[in-house]
């Protein structure tokens, strides 16, 4: 039994962590923090490091990520593989960085500005917005140095696999019976079968309990831990200014005049089709008189405005394309435009109906805001006014004099680990690094946020232990009851299937009924139907059933759920058909040489992994 655990514990890992497999990580603003850090390496590639600190980083925010998703299913097993995958990745993108550079592949300044200028995020008015992006970066705690250098490594990966995709090919014939099989249908009903409803009927022994532990000790090791003084430098802690003047408060309404203004918007009835000679025809037809509302009811092929005559309301620039932007509000009221053509192939007949033009409230409305914004800006002042001395002297000086200094409390940290979720990643990068825990040096200053930077330095330290099996026996305890659980559903359901392929349908519906399952009835579903994944993927590897037959099968879905699925037909489309799956399929195989060449190039490459560090 102990081994069968194992196995779809190994394999359900693989499940929860696919995305990361195939998938390279952004590591957006870990770069530019471990420039300024000892420079540790956890592997190296062909010579050139690894940092432990973008490892560390980009980990504890994955595992923030999975522990809120998993809750108490997330184990050490999950995490163990987690680090295995991260610390792949990592090597991945070094070893393309190096086979690019091998090859003079080079991604130009001007190609990530473009690619940067042209994401939408970023644009205000139709224009790229400088403030815009800093905002955005700073919001999501990136540098402008660690963002522009990730978006460059990204391009030069996307140069690679364009090189690749010129060996993809895929003939006519193929192409037709892989778009047959995605517009295939098929009618499906199924059995769920759960492990939580069968926890409470399997019993596990002590000796059990105990045999695991024995055999899994290395899964219970507890990392070290650290404990760690630090101080706060904070925008809340900065003194209150002096009550502001008229003067100051209108000085800033006027430098923040777009905080206090209503834009513009317009409200316009619109006709969309895919044909230009219909469109053509309609504005012909509303020329000589037709009614446009009509027009749009008939004809229209926006289903969310074609009821109301083509009404789309009041919008703001920005909201509905830069063609319909442009010609909507050059419009006036009443006006019909011309035929206009989208970006993606349909066709507009915009007719203005209403203007609510651009408001500025008044001084007065927004004068408590102004207080809180002088009182805001005033702070940031003090704030940004204080981080030099405040860095230099936390280079130079001890935490509590720095605290003194500056009249902050010196704080302490409780016990945490490596993977730690209680504080921020920063932190707690930065508490593990080379220079805190093992030359005893005060961190850098760590810009948690916008309002927040803090140093820290080592209080104590506790090495890595094992756990005693009376700290994990309630984890061992649910994870072996899951999975005795999930044998037992495994069994009804195979015996399901077994007793309907056989005809014996008194047992199957026995069975059913002892258990207090029922049927899910779908009818026709696609590919594309909104089921649950598992439901859908497995209905469309059954093997057609004969006709007048139904093919029966009992599926583990997952670690947590079995199914049953009834597959009673199978029909494919009447018509050719261009679900676009041959695009998807070579695409596929573009990321398969993608793959197959990162995987010559670990086996060509030296590559030492510091496990020690892990």
């Amino acid at each position: 039994m102990l081994g069968a655990i194992r196995n779809k514990s190994k394999g359900w890992v693989a499940y929860l962590i696919v995305g990361l497999i195939t998938v390279p990580f952004a590591l957006f603003g870990i770069q530019d923090y471990a420039s300024r850090s000892a420079n540790t390496a956890i592997a190296k590639v062909d010579g050139e490091d690894i940092d432990i600190n973008i490892y560390y980083q980009e980990l504890n925010t994955q595992q923030r990520n999975l522990q809120q998703q998993l809750g108490s299913a997330y184990s050490q097993e999950i995490d163990n593989t987690l680090k295995q995958t991260l610390l792949d990745s990592l090597i991945n993108e070094k070893l393309i960085e190096n086979f690019a550079n091998s090859l003079d592949i080079v991604t130009l300044d001007d190609e990530v500005r473009s690619v940067i200028e042209m994401n939408q995020a970023f644009i205000v008015d139709g224009d790229f917005s400088q403030d815009r992006y800093m905002q955005l970066l700073r919001l999501n705690s990136y540098s402008p140095a660690s963002y522009e250098l990730a978006q460059s490594k990204s391009l030069t990966r996307d140069q690679i696999k364009r090189n690749l995709s010129g060996s993809a090919f895929m003939s006519s014939t193929q192409s037709k019976q892989l778009n047959d099989l995605a517009s295939q249908q098929r009618e499906v009903s199924y059995i769920v079968l759960k492990t939580n409803n069968y926890e409470d009927q399997v019993s596990v022994s002590q000796n059990q309990i105990s045999d695991y532990f024995n055999e899994n000790r290395s899964s219970f090791l507890e990392g070290r831990k650290v404990k760690v003084d630090f101080v706060e430098l904070t925008l809340d802690g900065m003194d209150e200014p002096e009550s502001p003047t008229n003067d100051d408060l209108q000085s800033l309404y006027d430098e923040n005049a777009e905080l206090y203004t209503n834009p513009e918007r317009r409200r316009a009835q619109h006709i969309l089709v895919e044909s230009e000679e219909l469109a053509n025809d309609l504005l012909g037809q509303i020329k000589e008189g037709a009614d446009f509302a009509e027009l749009a009811r008939l004809n229209s092929e926006d289903t969310s405005s074609n009821e109301e005559g083509g009404d789309l309301g009041f919008f703001e620039r920005e909201l509905m394309g830069a063609e319909f932007d442009k010609a909507a509000f050059a419009m006036n009221i009443g006006d019909i435009s011309e035929v206009i053509a989208t970006d993606y192939g349909y066709f507009h007949i915009i007719k203005l109906t209403d203007i609510d033009p651009e408001t500025m409230q008044a001084f007065e409305e927004v004068e408590e805001q102004l207080v809180s914004l002088y009182i805001r800006t005033s702070k940031e002042k003090l704030l940004f006014g204080s981080l030099e001395e405040f860095m230099n002297l936390s280079y130079e000086e001890s935490l509590d004099m720095v605290a003194d200094q500056f009249g902050l409390e010196l704080k302490t940290s409780d016990y945490f680990a490596q993977g730690s979720s209680q504080y921020d990643a920063k932190f707690v990068a930065s508490a593990f690094s080379p220079a805190v825990i093992d030359e005893g040096e005060n961190s850098e200053v760590m810009e948690i946020n916008s309002e927040k930077f803090v140093v820290l330095a080592l209080s104590d330290l506790q090495p890595e232990r094992e756990r005693d099996l009376n700290e994990v026996e309630d984890q061992i305890e649910s994870a072996l009851k899951r999975a005795a659980a999930k044998e037992v559903i495994d069994n009804i359901a195979e015996n399901i299937a077994l007793a309907l392929s056989i005809g014996d349908e008194q047992t199957a519906n026995q069975l059913i009924s002892e258990n207090n399952l029922e049927w899910v009835s779908e009818g026709w579903i696609s590919r594309a139907s909104e089921l649950p994944f598992d439901v859908t993927s497995l209905s469309f590897t059954l093997s057609k059933p004969e006709e007048g037959r139904h093919t029966y099968s009992a599926e583990s879905a997952n670690m947590l759920t079995s199914l049953v699925i009834d597959l009673s037909g199978v029909k494919s489309p009447e018509e050719d058909s261009d679900t676009g799956i041959s695009v998807l399929y070579l695409n596929q195989e573009n990321n398969e040489m993608y793959i197959s060449l990162i995987k010559q190039l670990r086996e060509n490459a030296e590559i030492k992994v510091f496990t020690d560090l892990l």
